[in-house]
């Protein structure tokens, strides 16, 4: 590319940003499509056994009340469910609709799980972007916040999972303000880390089905705690071999099928509103898989990982903590730092309150994952319910 085609891209990106990420403008023009109904095209529609197993092994849980149907038959729930953050294997739930081309990173989520999702339910799951709001950070000016509520309904009209869930939009490293993280050299471990990491992983703490009842929590008492990684390459394709949740992995003839559609045929894209993955300059989550896009372009300091990812492995932490017959009511997570390729991620959490309500054990958690250097990458909280030794 010559040094004139470059400034040109650069100043078109500029100019896109400036457009799209400037103050007042950008705001109504996100918040121009509150309240709109979001088409979605799911990624799953039905919670098989198969379809539950690789979901779960995509963020390194191998509970056996996910995958066993021998073990599962023994629980509470009488065979296989999905774990809490499932979901995520059916719509990814980011509603980030408008700002065509500016970069969008996952933000957290506000989770409420109502009902177990079954081995062999069919789910549907329904959109409504809901908010946007301006943010300033500390590496980025200017961003916006985006908001959707989406549904995920059972085939007997029971809502099963309801999430809120928040998008970051950011400039590109390329534009004015832009994200512009240092570029942090992949970790390297010496034998005996990578022997500590390994062994906690192997001897991970999970419950299962002996109960943990409230009466016996203590507020202030930390988690065992998971740990996950390093990760790399692999990692991230393993995940997606299960659960991308969106629309916008297309292959081959599917993917040329949908960048001409939201080229001359927008309105038979599954979501009018969104046309980052189709026709976009720089596909969105690239930088999932392509280091030099997620250095160079996106401005993170390596290729990096998924945000719902961490926010299902950082679950798994609370499930295998709190056992079969607890019953995770809320989740929620606040995304703080990338984790790129290398990097191991510290599923950490503690008591923060426990109560009574309606004579129901109720548990309060602290969560946040920590990176290999000790940074807080995500932040959360959690509401389980646990059984009572004696019922009041």
């Amino acid at each position: 590319m010559s040094t004139q085609t470059k400034q040109a891209a650069q100043n078109d990106e500029q100019g896109l940003v400036a457009r799209s990420m400037g103050g007042d403008e950008a705001l109504a023009e996100a918040r121009s499509l509150v309240g709109m109904p979001i088409r979605v095209e799911q990624w799953n529609y039905e919670a098989g056994r198969d379809v539950i197993r690789h979901y779960a092994w995509g963020i390194g849980d191998d509970n056996p009340l996910w995958s066993d149907p021998e073990y599962a038959k023994g629980t509470r729930f009488g065979g296989i469910i999905a774990p809490p953050t499932f979901f995520f294997g059916v719509f990814d739930a980011v509603v980030a609709p408008g700002l065509e081309d500016i970069q969008w990173y996952y933000s957290g989520i506000e989770a409420q799980f109502l009902l177990p999702i079954r081995r062999n339910d069919e789910i549907v799951a329904t959109a409504e972007y809901i908010d946007a709001r301006p943010l300033q950070g500390k590496r980025v000016k200017n961003m916006l916040v985006q908001t959707g509520e989406v549904l995920y309904t059972n085939q007997n009209g029971e809502l099963a999972t309801r999430v809120l869930s928040h998008t970051f939009r950011v400039p590109r490293s390329g534009a004015e303000g832009g994200l512009d993280y240092e570029p942090r050299p992949k970790q390297e471990y010496t034998q005996a880390q990578l022997d500590e990491i390994m062994n906690a992983q192997l001897n991970e703490f999970v419950r299962g089905a002996k109960t943990l009842y409230w009466d016996d929590v203590q507020v202030g008492e930390s988690l065992p705690g998971t740990v996950r990684g390093p990760i790399n390459q692999m990692d991230m394709t393993t995940y997606y071999a299960g659960a991308p949740g969106t629309s916008g992995y297309k292959s081959t003839k599917l993917k040329w099928k949908y960048t001409h559609w939201a080229r001359t045929s927008p309105e038979k894209l599954p979501n009018n509103y969104d046309k980052c993955y189709y026709g976009a300059k720089v596909l969105p989550s690239i930088g999932h898989q392509d280091a030099a896009v997620a250095v160079k372009q996106l401005g993170m300091p390596g290729p990096y990982d998924n945000g719902p990812q961490r926010c299902g492995m950082l679950a798994t932490c609370v499930t295998n903590w709190m056992g079969d017959d607890a019953w995770l009511r809320t989740y929620s997570t606040r995304i703080k730092l990338p984790v790129i390729f290398g990097d191991t991620t510290y599923c950490k959490g503690r008591v923060k309150d426990k109560r009574l309500e309606d004579g129901r054990g109720i548990v309060e958690l602290e969560l946040w994952t920590e990176n290999q250097l000790g940074e807080v990458t995500m932040s959360g909280q959690g509401t389980v319910e646990l059984p009572r030794r004696q019922a009041a």
